[in-house]
């Protein structure tokens, strides 16, 4: 295999074939929300950099999929990427779609590295999804970035199923007037747009005024269809719950809708509640590597005792995160919905 010039993504002497099984996929299961990671050493030209505190937490993460391989390892791009293949190959889902992570930058357009703790190119996803059936690239481009637009049309064209974002990690204030151009841009391209709301932890808050699903409201009218992961849930119970936020933007714009990705902890548990009693505009994420855990769902009363120890059989962290959702009784079409959000082409395949 080789490479094109300054890029990642596999190019053949043969001829490179786009093709569009998605409408043979509709009724199958998608991922929506799985992390890519890595720290580069193996020229996947990812970085990533835990502050102390943080290790017992990457231990617990690593520990949960199966992962032996150190983060700080040459071999842990590879590996990471491996243990995702596996697990999914042997899930009950047809695809994950795999999410790069842009640099933080300020509003002039500057990067600013000192912000970024995880870092994951555009054309490494692209790269990894033109290599594997099993993946569909989601995208990031900070929409200050002097090339945003560029960047856009590029990543839409390689094959990007949607442009993900952490508004209040990467300094994203969806509302600028500045960053009209790109979000019209997505709603002509098609291209949705999965944003984090809500509390974080794995990452450093930059902006907290824009943790609320409310600041995604400029990019909805301008057309594009917005997913707000995690639905506004607290990271910690006494972080400010976004619900009601998440709930009224559901109501007045058809284009927004949640994903359930991470929604597991004891944090989480007020928002799964009341996301099981109205599960409309609603699709299926795991926040892969996220530790899911099924205990607390078992104390709610949600899941019987049998359930519960039926489900911590499953060694397969995608497949667990997919049988607990189910054991709480969200309706199937929130593990498919997304193929309509999506209708994208599948990336190239090399022939």
């Amino acid at each position: 295999m080789v490479y094109q010039k300054d890029s990642l993504i596999p190019v053949s002497t043969k001829q490179i074939s786009v093709t569009s099984s998605i409408q043979k996929q509709t009724d199958k299961p998608i991922d929506l929300h799985v992390h890519i990671v890595g720290n580069g050493k193996s020229g996947s030209g990812c970085q990533l950099s835990t502050a102390r505190w943080q290790r017992p937490l990457v231990t617990l993460m690593t520990r949960h999929i199966g992962l032996n391989a150190d983060p700080k390892d040459p071999g842990f791009d590879n590996a990471y990427t491996s243990k995702l293949l596996h697990w999914v190959k042997d899930s009950s889902l047809s695809k994950l779609v795999i999410l790069a992570c842009d640099h933080v930058y300020d509003e002039d357009g500057k990067i600013r590295t000192d912000e970024s703790r995880l870092y994951v190119p555009n054309d490494y996803v692209l790269s990894l999804a033109a290599e594997h059936c099993e993946f569909l690239p989601g995208v990031s481009i900070h929409p200050a970035r002097k090339d945003a637009l560029a960047e856009l049309d590029r990543c839409a064209m390689t094959g990007a199923v949607l442009l993900k974002l952490l508004p209040c990690v990467q300094a994203v204030d969806i509302g600028r007037s500045h960053y009209r151009p790109f979000w019209l841009r997505m709603a002509e391209l098609g291209i949705p747009l999965l944003a984090h709301t809500g509390g974080e932890l794995s990452l450093p808050t930059v902006r907290p005024d824009l943790r609320s699903p409310a600041c995604l409201r400029s990019a909805l009218e301008c057309g594009v269809t917005v997913i707000a992961a995690h639905c506004g849930a607290p990271a910690l119970p006494w972080h400010s719950d976004h619900f009601s936020s998440f709930d009224q933007l559901r109501m007045m714009f058809p284009n927004f809708y949640g994903d359930l990705s991470a929604l597991s902890q004891p944090a989480h548990l007020s928002t799964l509640e009341r996301l099981r009693e109205n599960p409309t505009q609603l699709l299926y994420g795991s926040d892969y590597p996220v530790v899911t855990a099924v205990i607390w769902s078992y104390f709610k009363g949600w899941i019987s005792w049998e359930q519960r120890l039926q489900l911590s059989k499953i060694v397969n962290p995608l497949e667990l995160k997919l049988q607990l959702t189910r054991a709480l009784g969200f309706p199937e079409r929130i593990f498919n919905d997304a193929w309509k959000l999506l209708a994208r082409p599948e990336p190239p395949r090399l022939t």
